[in-house]
C-alpha cells in the first residue's frame, strides 16, 4: 500500500551531516582514520538508521512526524553517548589477546594453527556427508536458498548441531589465510592452499544469501590486500575505492533481499527490491511505539538469551529460546492490522536497547559500545606489528557493522575459536607494550 507522504525529512538529512562530519573531521589529517572502530560505528549509525530515514519510505508513513522525530532523537542521543564512552575511556579489555596475536609471527606457527581450524572446521561436514567430498564442494559452490543445506544446524537441535557448530573453526580459519596469502615468509604451496581455501570460504558465504557471511570473509581479505599496498595507496584505496565498495555493496544487498529465499541471485533483480536490507530505523520506530504501551521491556532477557547461546541444547534442555528475532515476530502478529508494520523481524541495535531498558539503555549501552569501540581501536599499533592481528582487527570491524542490526553471538564465533586456538597454540611476546592508536 502506497502513502501519502506527510513526514518532513530535513532533521534526518541535518542528522546525517551531522555525522558525516564528524566522521570527516577525525580523519581531516589521516584519511586512514576511517577505518577506526570509532568512524565504523558511526558509518553503521548512517547506514542502518539514518538512510531509511532520509529516504522515507511507505514503511515509516504509518508513522507521525512527531514519532519519526522522536526515533531521530534516540538516535542522536546513542551517537552523542556512544562519542561521550568513546572519548572518556582508555579501553584496554583487548590488550591481552592482541599481544597474543601480535606474537604469532612464525610463519610455521600461523600455519599450524591454520591448519588445525581447518580440520576441526570440516570435520563435522565431513562426517555428516559420509565422507562425500562433492557434496562439500556443491554446498560451497552452488547456490541455494537462505537457511537450507545438508550442514545447516536447526535452531532448537541437539547433539547434531551442536557438532555441525565446529564449522565456526572455519570461520576462524579465514582471516589466517588472508594473512598466509600475503605473508612474505609464507611457501608458494602454502598460499595456494589458503587462497583456495578462502575462495570456497567467499563462495559458500556468497551462495549461503546471508550478508553478515559474506562480509566476514571479504574485509580479512580485503584488510590483507590493503596491508601490502604502499602509504600512498592506502590513501587512495580508501578514497576511491571504499566508496566504490560501498555502492556496490548496496546494489548487491538490494538483488539479495530479492533472491535469497529462493537461491537464484541476479544482479538486475537489485531493482525490484523493495528494500535494501539496511532498514532498521523502521524497526525503532515500531519498538519505540509499542513498548511498554503493548509490549513489556526486556530488562536485558534478549541478551541474555545471546550470552547462553554457546551452550548447547543437548546439555541445557531448557535453554531460552526467545530471541529478539522471534519475539519481535510475535509482537508484530500480536497487533490489529491497522497497528502493524512491516518488518525485518530483527529489532536492530538502538531498538533492541531501547526495548530492554529504555531512554536509559541507549544512554548506557550506546556508552560501553563507544568503550569496547575504543578498545578495539587501542589496538591498531599492534595490528600494524602483524598481518595476522591486523586481519583479525578488520573482521572484528565487520563484527561492528553487522552489529547494526542485532546483537547476535553467532557473529562472534568465528574469532572466539581464532582466540581460542591462539590460546592452546600461540606464544605471549610480553614486550609488546600499545601505545596511542593509529596503525595502518
Amino acid at each position: 500500500m502506497d502513502y501519502v507522504s506527510n513526514i518532513s525529512p530535513v532533521a534526518a538529512y541535518f542528522l546525517m551531516v551531522v555525522v558525516a562530519g564528524l566522521i570527516a573531521y577525525d580523519c581531516r589529517r589521516d584519511i586512514r582514520q576511517l577505518v577506526s572502530a570509532r568512524n565504523v560505528f558511526l558509518l553503521t549509525i548512517a547506514a542502518w538508521y539514518l538512510l531509511e530515514a532520509c529516504v522515507v519510505p511507505d514503511e515509516l508513513q504509518k508513522y507521525d512526524q512527531a514519532e519519526y522525530l522522536t526515533g531521530l532523537f534516540l538516535v542522536g542521543l546513542a551517537v552523542c553517548s556512544f562519542l561521550f564512552g568513546y572519548s572518556n575511556s582508555r579501553g584496554g579489555v583487548f590488550d591481552g589477546v592482541f599481544k597474543r596475536l601480535a606474537s604469532v609471527d612464525s610463519p610455521r606457527l600461523m600455519w599450524t594453527v591454520f591448519l588445525f581450524s581447518l580440520f576441526v572446521g570440516f570435520l563435522p561436514l565431513v562426517v555428516v556427508s559420509k565422507g562425500n567430498i562433492l557434496a562439500i564442494v556443491e554446498d560451497g559452490f552452488l547456490p541455494r536458498s537462505r537457511w537450507s543445506g545438508l550442514f545447516q544446524r536447526g535452531r532448537y537441535g541437539g547433539a547434531r548441531d551442536a557438532f555441525l557448530e565446529l564449522q565456526m573453526f572455519l570461520r576462524a580459519a579465514i582471516p589466517l589465510a588472508a594473512a598466509i596469502v600475503v605473508h612474505l615468509r609464507q611457501g608458494s604451496a602454502r598460499k595456494f592452499l589458503a587462497a583456495l581455501f578462502l575462495a570456497y570460504a567467499f563462495a559458500r558465504a556468497f551462495n549461503s544469501g546471508t550478508r553478515s557471511q559474506v562480509v566476514e570473509v571479504f574485509l580479512p581479505i580485503a584488510a590483507a590486500v590493503y596491508w601490502r599496498l604502499s602509504g600512498p595507496l592506502k590513501r587512495q584505496a580508501l578514497v576511491f575505492g571504499l566508496p566504490a565498495i560501498v555502492i556496490l555493496g548496496l546494489i548487491w544487498s538490494a538483488a539479495t533481499v530479492v533472491s535469497r529465499n529462493k537461491g537464484d541471485f541476479e544482479w538486475e533483480k537489485a531493482a525490484d527490491a523493495r528494500y535494501i536490507g539496511f532498514e532498521m530505523f523502521r524497526e525503532l520506530l515500531f519498538i519505540r511505539n509499542v513498548v511498554p504501551r503493548l509490549a513489556d521491556h526486556q530488562y536485558g532477557y534478549t541478551y541474555y538469551v545471546q550470552i547462553v547461546n554457546p551452550i548447547p541444547r543437548f546439555l541445557w534442555p531448557n535453554k531460552p529460546v526467545g530471541d529478539a528475532g522471534l519475539q519481535l515476530a510475535k509482537m508484530q502478529g500480536g497487533l490489529s492490522a491497522d497497528e502493524e508494520a512491516s518488518l525485518t523481524i530483527s529489532p536492530g541495535l538502538l531498538g533492541e536497547m531501547y526495548w530492554n531498558f529504555n531512554f536509559p539503555g541507549i544512554i548506557v549501552l550506546s556508552a560501553f559500545a563507544g568503550y569496547l569501540a575504543k578498545s578495539w581501536d587501542r589496538v591498531r599499533p599492534m595490528a600494524a606489528q602483524s598481518i595476522l592481528a591486523f586481519t583479525v582487527f578488520a573482521a572484528g570491524l565487520a563484527i561492528i557493522f553487522m552489529f547494526g542490526r542485532s546483537i547476535n553471538m553467532n557473529t562472534l564465533y568465528g574469532l572466539l575459536a581464532l582466540f581460542g586456538l591462539l590460546v592452546l597454540l600461540g606464544r605471549r611476546r610480553k614486550s609488546f607494550r600499545p601505545v596511542a592508536a593509529n596503525g595502518p
